[in-house]
């Protein structure tokens, strides 16, 4: 089966629509640096864009259209010729990096300095093993301190200077030590903020960008960039309103520019409803899990239906780069539909390339004494009416992972991190496993009749930045599925009309064949019982002074085989026949926005469901419910399927015998038959016996 799969990434255009987002772009994402300097190189393969680097600028590489990337200059650079250039090679540099201003009261006081200095000690102070920032042998010395501008002499600057250096180059890409270079980023960030350091260049991805795959950050009116040491920051994503904190750090080259290539994440999220027709039995042994193959995009269900919905979602290919990781389902229930708590189930599972899923772990429930696996957090909002329905939608909140708390003082929260569940995995893999969530959900009396249907939408919410995995979250967009209910109407007249209505209204009993293993009734080889519905006394709806309009409506019904039987006939009138119909429904099984497409009413002429009922002119008798059309072109008007049904039965007065062709009409031309023949032999004895 096909699965729509929301992905963080563009949008595609196809039949279904899936949608594909590459919002977490930097969010989910750890950016190569194709730079040299002491900060590193990367290498490309052979199958990647190329992209040459812009002088005086940095480029981004792949870019989303409008992404938003800020650069903050944080040291500068001299430059010396290292070889001259010839013929055949370019000129080649010595690079010195330096603390920016001019005077050593600008390059101690500069916020850049500052927001250097204060980085790189909270880094520090964030390992578990400390890096020396003394670039002696005499001992080790685990922070900096920027001397006192107003006393500070040529050399001290220049040794400031120098350890500043040092102390950067110890954090870079180079050293192998992801956990530090991670610190120093998540720091420098936010240092960066809080000293207000200057943005020197910035850019927003427009559509040229994204063909040309490149986006070019410059300073203000397209001036050229110093070269020095950078912090780039991917400010603003293509979905607007979720910010990513993620920040790189990217050496410009002089004139020749750097280039940073960002390589996107991507996480997939679906939610399912699953679907089955009770009355042919095709209901999935596996009902409700991993393992059903019924689980699409919308479904039809009736009054009482425990129905089955599933959230599913994957993990980013940096998972492992996150330090703690927040994940997190949003869902919300149409009115129409009661959660049921209880059945709530939290999976990790594995899954095979043909898409079959395996448990790897079943997460448990916290509860008021213990905190556990995730939690449910009902919406504050949530409200029930006396009968303790749904009194507008329900939202809820499934996060998972283990309770912790994360930041500083006095921002320190409370988040839950579901890698401190990964990691105690042997051997786990994130590419291949999936966190599932199914529930069940019970259709009440305010579910929604036809085509609106009742919907329901949910998305998933994870940690935005690899060096922030607490600070933050980014989402995806909403997937909706939807689960149809319809309605069946009986519009009774006597001898043909409304107006000569008897005092005592009949009613109605509606009843529906339900598959059983050890079922007393077989229709089309399946076991099942007739189980009732309903019992409905017909009743005027119409108003006050209108002409009568006498109805018995049975509600929230869905697809499958259905008898109808008239109850308490009025005195003076002939039952009607029992009426045998199926109800089956045409709905998007997958589609970004479910429709039902078609109801069908089919009548057949007894309880075998064998033969088809026909009308008088000969066609087969059904009732079909299909959205219609008026007007051509942009004056087009289309109403949806209604998803309601409705027929008209009559009472006849007096005694009448069954029309021809039904069982009652073979059963009297049996009993004439019989009278007849009795009759026949009687004359015969008679005859008999006179002539004797």
């Amino acid at each position: 089966m096909n699965r729509k799969v929301y992905k963080i990434c563009k949008t595609i255009e196809g039949d279904n629509m899936k949608k594909v987002w590459k919002g977490f772009a930097a969010a989910v994402s750890a950016a190569a640096i194709a730079a040299t300097g002491f900060i590193g190189a990367t290498s490309a393969s052979a199958e990647e864009t190329k992209v040459d680097p812009t002088p005086g600028a940095i480029t981004i590489k792949n870019p989303i259209l409008n992404d938003e990337f800020n650069a903050y200059q944080l040291l500068g650079a001299t430059i010396s010729e290292k070889t001259p250039a010839t013929e055949s090679a370019p000129a080649t540099y010595n690079y010195a990096y330096k603390l920016l201003g001019t005077t050593n009261a600008e390059k101690l006081n500069a916020p850049a300095t500052k927001a250097l200095v204060a980085a790189l000690n909270a880094a520090n102070a964030k390992l578990e093993t400390k890096l020396d920032f003394d670039a002696n042998t005499d001992g080790v010395q685990t922070t900096i301190t920027i001397p006192a501008a107003d006393t500070a002499t040529d050399n001290i600057v220049n040794a400031f200077e120098t350890q500043v250096v040092r102390a950067v180059d110890l954090f870079g890409p180079g050293t192998g030590k992801a956990d530090a270079m991670r610190a120093f980023a998540q720091s420098l960030a936010k240092a960066v903020a809080d000293n207000n350091v200057s943005v020197a260049g910035t850019a927003k991805a427009t559509e040229d960008d994204v063909t040309n795959k490149a986006l070019v950050i410059k300073g203000a009116n397209n001036a050229d960039l110093n070269i020095g040491y950078y912090l780039v920051d991917h400010v603003n994503q293509a979905d607007e309103g979720n910010r990513t904190l993620s920040a790189y750090l990217v050496n410009t080259l002089t004139a020749a520019g750097a280039v940073l290539d960002l390589k996107t994440a991507t996480v997939e999220f679906e939610k399912k409803v699953e679907d089955w027709n009770e009355s042919l039995g095709d209901k999935d042994e596996n009902s409700g899990t991993i393992d059903s193959d019924a689980w699409q995009d919308s479904a039809d269900h009736k009054l009482g239906d425990e129905v089955p919905f599933m959230l599913k979602g994957s993990l980013p290919s940096n998972y492992a780069n996150y330090d703690v990781f927040q994940y997190q389902f949003s869902d919300e229930l149409s009115e129409g539909l009661t959660l049921i708590p209880g059945s709530i189930k939290v999976q990790l599972v594995t899954v095979a390339a043909d898409g079959t899923m395996t448990e790897l772990k079943e997460l448990t429930k916290a509860t008021e004494t213990a905190t556990n696996d995730f939690a449910v957090e009902m919406d504050a909002k949530n409200r029930t009416d006396s009968d303790n329905l749904p009194v507008g939608a329900t939202k809820f909140t499934i996060k998972i992972g283990t309770e912790t708390q994360q930041g500083e003082e006095p921002n320190v929260t409370t988040i839950r991190d579901l890698k401190a569940i990964t990691d105690t995995i042997e051997d786990f893999n994130a590419a291949n496993t999936r966190v599932v969530v199914t529930y069940k959900a019970t259709v009440n009396k305010k579910a929604v009749i036809g085509t609106t249907g009742n919907p329901n939408k949910a998305n998933l919410s994870i940690s935005e930045n690899p060096d922030n995995g607490w600070d933050g979250l980014i989402s995806t967009p909403e997937d909706i599925v939807i689960v149809f209910t319809y309605k069946y109407t009986v519009n009774k007249t006597f001898d043909g009309q409304t107006s000569n209505a008897p005092a005592q209204l009949p009613s109605f009993q509606l009843e529906k064949f339900i598959s059983a293993e050890n079922g007393t009734v077989t229709i089309n080889n399946v076991k099942g019982n007739w189980d009732t519905v309903g019992k409905v006394q017909v009743d005027n709806v119409a108003g006050e002074n209108e002409t009568p309009v006498y109805q018995a409506s049975f509600s929230h019904l869905d697809d499958g085989y259905y008898k109808l039987s008239e109850k308490d006939v009025p005195a003076g009138y002939n039952p009607a026949a029992d009426k045998f119909f199926t109800v089956t429904a045409e709905h998007d099984a997958e589609s970004d926005n479910p429709q039902l497409k078609k109801l069908t009413v089919t009548y057949y002429t007894d309880a075998s469901f064998t033969t088809k009922a026909t009308t008088a002119d000969g066609k087969v008798d059904e009732v079909v419910n299909t959205p219609t059309t008026e007007g051509e072109g942009d004056a087009a008007v289309t109403t949806p399927a209604s998803g309601s049904v409705v027929v008209t039965i009559d009472n006849k007065s007096g005694n009448e015998l069954p029309s021809t062709g039904g069982m009652g009409t073979t059963i009297l031309y049996a009993a004439g038959a019989a009278i007849v023949l009795i009759a026949g032999i009687g004359l015969a004895v008679t005859l008999r016996r006179r002539q004797a």
